[in-house]
């Protein structure tokens, strides 16, 4: 029931209250707190920035930066998902730790984003996330962004990159190659892909073991001469 009473409407209760003892009749089904599972926290993915060079930390601006995912040198990923270059150019499966080594190597500075994903490629949130942003123009400054070593003129640096940076496309395209090919050549990269190879061999000889050692299947006799019948027509009657 309710009163009126100066525009408002108070609700009074009818029946018994319900007593303050009464305990949950679920409360036994309820996981306790230390067998709950607990996710990590998701990190913030505008920070943890590594710079290099380290000296720059509170005096680098990174704004203009160009940014690089390795999904654009990724000899494995299609053009849909994200490479920038020829497939031949490429390098399979490149880091943000590759592309780090490389610029380092150029004397190139750069940001690293580690939890930063490229949007388009689900996957390489998963498995191989984070990006570089890297001082373009300060590259081409240095004379990084030359020809080839054959000194022939790339028709592929001439095409603009899709979704790319209008003005720096070119010279974007050429550091990207020019990272793929100090990539092939790292130590740390060797060495990590003679391990995965190792690692894929000795799997599929496991599996080969595995697979001698089990018994033969038991052949499964399906009829007996006793039941065959004669095939024929059928007499007309």
């Amino acid at each position: 029931m309710g009163k009126k009473g100066g525009g408002r409407v108070r609700v009074k209760q009818v029946g018994p209250k319900m007593p303050a003892n009464i305990t949950n009749p679920l409360a036994d089904l309820a996981v306790p707190p230390e067998d709950m599972i607990h996710l990590p926290v998701k990190p913030d993915s505008n920070s943890g920035f590594l710079f290099w060079p380290m000296s720059e930390t509170f005096l680098m601006t990174y704004d203009k930066f160009n940014t690089i995912y390795p999904n654009y040198i990724d000899s494995n990923k299609t053009a849909k998902l994200g490479r920038r270059i020829a497939a031949i150019d490429a390098v399979a499966e490149p880091t943000i730790q590759d592309i780090h080594e490389a610029l380092v190597s150029l004397n190139i500075r750069h940001v690293i984003q580690p939890h930063k994903g490229y949007s388009r490629d689900a996957t390489a949130r998963w498995f191989n996330n984070g990006r570089v942003l890297v001082d373009l123009k300060g590259a081409a400054e240095k004379g990084v962004l030359g020809m080839g070593a054959d000194g022939a003129f790339d028709l592929d640096d001439a095409m603009p990159d899709i979704g790319g940076d209008k003005e720096n496309d070119v010279s974007k395209k050429k550091l990207l190659k020019q990272l793929a090919l100090i990539i092939k050549g790292l130590p740390g990269r060797q060495k990590r892909t003679e391990e995965k190879a190792r690692q894929i061999f000795e799997e599929e000889r496991a599996e080969k073991a595995a697979a001698a050692a089990a018994p033969a299947p038991t052949p499964v006799i399906t009829g007996t001469a006793g039941n065959r019948k004669k095939k024929g027509k059928k007499g007309k009657k």
